[in-house]
């Protein structure tokens, strides 16, 4: 590299007016500005140098390396200087051109040594790559080489110049782009001239007066892609020696080399394709990267199997630019990887990825006709999920929160129990929303395009089927309870009104962005995990704010969401060969089917059950399960017989509880005609009183009862109620939580019991009792 420095009072101008510059870019009385920062972003315009211990003032030559090596420099002095910033800011911070350009420092070793090995990947790239077919940048690097945490002090950039190269996180924009038409801003991407990435082979490129560089200096990591084997079969881990990644497990579900695609296992929070800060850590790299290694062996041995003579001539372009032109080739990739399928980089599950460009375009088709497919059948009510009509059938399986409401009126208010019964009716029908065009997220759903908007064409209508609900398990309540909250959330990430969690299979009848996300948020049950949609807390830690830079992205790649493509059908392709020699492949009436039979979320709902079945029946809440068909009994049972009981028309009374610690039930009770006149009734018993040791038996006698007497009746939510009552004292206290019925709020139980008998009552809310 070259050692430059000012060597004068001050710089020379560009060869270019003000109007060179951005319209954004930030301006300085005293000193030309050519570096400005942006939280995790640096802008650089490169000035006029001279290189230092020059008598003559001769031009000096600068690299695109020494330009990001500048930033990394600067970045570094001003987190020093006390200019970090730890939230989100859209601030410019600006550092003049006398500031950019001054000694560098030695290299460390180990600098040097992460260096040059970037640099042999590189070149052993460029060794196996012709003028027709080469090898993609995506695929060279080894990113698990690389420091993988994001940084080693609070903002710091920790990757050395030539790893941002490899990484992808360099922009170029030339100040030549826009010579020809002088008058058109290059800043503008509606011109057609817009930035160019950069590669670890572009290191010595020349950087020139008034040339545009976007440096992400710290760049967002993806790093759970390199604690995967890309290569090897899912969940299997390589122990040395056999041809996988050591302690690494494989994601790899089904491989057809023939046809030309690979079934993965996605895990969660790597993104699909490459990001504009970030190359390498993704899954068509690192499926890329490992079939470049699979085959890296096959294509040396064919490189060095090609003599001295026509080695000079495969590296010659003319030669290859008119052979192409003669026999109509196009450049061709040594190791092909595309993904038709997509899905988000916090979803998990199964994916397409086509490792022959014919099986790409054959995926293509299919999947645009999935959607009318689908479509059509769910609206003929066809029972088989496989048609003729549609290539491709996917289900997804996802967690959702139940959470009751508790809104301003008092007839709004649900129970975990009727939050339940209104999921399921979804299973019966197919749920319908409007997404508004936006490109941000979150996305706004709604069940109908308000009145007063314009072009309500482009509000594009979502369709999904809930296919199945199985796993129902509560969130707060017992200690299995808690520790499945803790497993799903961490310490602070529950929404407190939420107290139990659904498992759900959907089918997708449209494909729009975050679908199965805001339509079930919108009806209000947000994914768990989902930030955006209110399915998780963000935390507030220091160390959360840290890993996030302050910035939006961050925060949103952190999410956890329980959500995965868990079943994947499409049509079997025939392979044939062409005349000419290349693949194609054509549409049979095979159906390949792959299904992953749990997700990350299924140990943490198996250990809930595990425990709460050591949990003696006397002294725990009941489960959903357990209390469902316990209330269909009751309900088959005469009416009549409770009705004779009471005198006609009398209601029950409004309170009863039994002495000792029993578990409670409240119940909310209205006539249809009178609808606004709600009546509240609190019920609590033994298990030897009401027969049995569940909730449901609590409640069972009460509703038959009520029902009897033309009620509607819903039980709101359950506990227990420790009720002392002697000459003394009489005495109850509320607290718990029933696992069918959900938690209600115990302060209105407590107002309850006081007004309709002469007991005290006092009540805790917390969660952790049961």
């Amino acid at each position: 590299m070259s050692t430059l420095s000012t060597s004068s009072t001050s710089l020379p101008p560009l060869p270019t007016d003000e109007s060179s510059f951005p319209k954004w870019w930030p301006r300085t009385d005293s000193d030309g500005t050519y570096i400005a920062f942006a939280d995790h972003i640096a802008h650089v315009m490169v000035p006029n140098i001279t290189e230092k211990g020059t008598h003559d003032g001769g031009d000096a030559t600068l690299t695109c390396e020494e330009v990001v090596q500048w930033v990394l420099t600067n970045a570094k002095e001003r987190t020093s200087q006390g200019e970090q910033q730890t939230s989100i800011s859209n601030s410019i911070k600006a550092i003049p051109g006398s500031a950019i350009i001054a000694e560098e420092n030695p290299d460390h070793n180990d600098d040097n040594d992460r260096r040059l090995r970037i640099e042999r990947e590189w070149a052993e790239g460029e060794f196996v790559s012709t003028p027709l077919k080469v090898l993609d940048p995506g695929y060279r690097h080894d990113p698990s080489l690389y420091p993988q945490t994001t940084t080693n002090d609070a903002l710091q950039p920790n990757l050395i110049a030539a790893e941002l190269l490899a990484l992808g996180s360099v922009w170029h924009l030339p100040y030549s782009s826009t010579t020809a038409k002088p008058n058109i801003d290059r800043f503008d991407p509606s011109n057609g001239v817009k930035p160019m990435r950069l590669n670890a082979g572009d290191w010595n490129k020349t950087a020139n007066a008034g040339d545009y560089f976007r440096v992400h200096f710290d760049p967002r990591r993806f790093v759970d892609a390199n604690l995967y084997d890309w290569g090897n079969a899912d969940g299997v881990v390589a122990s040395g020696g056999g041809g996988g990644v050591e302690n690494r497990p494989g994601v790899i579900v089904a491989r057809d080399d023939e046809a030309g695609y690979i079934i993965i296992n996605k895990p969660p929070n790597i993104p699909v394709h490459a990001r504009v800060d970030n190359l390498l850590e993704n899954v068509a790299s690192s499926v890329g990267r490992s079939l470049w290694m699979e085959r890296r062996e096959s294509i040396l041995a064919d490189v060095m199997a090609v003599d001295d003579d026509d080695r000079l001539l495969s590296s010659n372009a003319t030669y290859y630019k008119k052979k192409r032109k003669n026999r109509k080739q196009k450049k061709e990739q040594l190791v092909y990887v595309a993904t038709p399928q997509r899905l988000d980089q916090n979803t998990s599950g199964l994916l397409v990825v086509a490792s022959k460009k014919s099986f790409a375009s054959y995926f293509a088709k299919l999947l645009r006709t999935k959607t009318s497919g689908q479509l059509q059948q769910a609206l003929s009510n066809v029972s088989s999920s496989r048609t003729s009509s549609c290539g491709v059938h996917k289900s997804y399986r996802c967690l959702v929160c139940i959470a009751p409401k508790n809104e301003a009126g008092e007839a709004e208010t649900t129970s975990m129990a009727s939050e339940i019964d209104r999921l399921n009716k979804y299973t019966h029908t197919i749920m319908k929303h409007f997404l508004e065009p936006s490109i941000r997220a979150p996305k706004r759903f709604v069940q109908a395009v308000p009145e007063n908007v314009d072009n309500t064409e482009y509000w594009a209508e979502c369709l999904l089927k809930i296919t199945n609900i199985s796993e129902i398990c509560t969130v707060v309540g017992n200690a299995p309870s808690q520790d499945l909250a803790r497993a799903l959330w961490g310490d602070h990430g529950k929404p407190d009104d939420c107290i139990a969690v659904a498992e759900c299979e959907i089918e997708l009848l449209t494909g729009r962005t975050h679908q199965i996300r805001g339509q079930l948020a919108a009806e209000g049950f947000p994914l768990v995990g989902d930030v955006q949609y209110g399915g998780a807390v963000p935390s507030t830690s220091s160390l959360y704010k840290e890993r996030c830079k302050g910035r939006v992205e961050s925060f949103l790649d952190s999410e956890h969401l329980a959500l995965q493509c868990c079943s994947l059908e499409f049509l079997d392709p025939n392979h044939v060969v062409k005349s000419d020699g290349s693949d194609a492949v054509k549409r049979s009436q095979r159906w390949k089917s792959f299904r992953l039979d749990s997700a990350f979320w299924t140990p943490f709902l198996a250990g809930y059950h595990d425990k709460n079945a050591k949990i003696d029946s006397s002294e725990a809440t009941s489960s959903l399960t357990d209390e469902a068909p316990l209330l269909k009994q009751a309900n088959q049972v005469s009416e009549q017989q409770y009705s004779e009981k009471s005198t006609a028309g009398e209601l029950p009374p409004k309170v009863v509880i039994s002495q000792g610690l029993n578990k409670y039930v409240v119940v909310r009770a209205v006539l249809q005609e009178d609808c606004d006149n709600i009546l509240w009734f609190v019920r609590s018993a033994s298990p030897e009183e009401c027969g049995g040791p569940y909730h449901a038996n609590v409640a069972q006698p009460l509703l038959l009862q009520l029902e009897s007497l033309g009620y509607t009746t819903t039980v709101m939510g359950g506990g227990r109620i420790d009720f002392v009552e002697n000459e003394k004292v009489s005495h109850a206290h509320v607290f718990g939580f029933s696992y069918g019925f959900g938690k209600f709020d115990h302060e209105k139980v407590a107002d309850i019991i006081e007004q309709h008998t002469n007991s005290i009552a006092t009540f805790d809310n917390s969660d952790g009792l049961y």
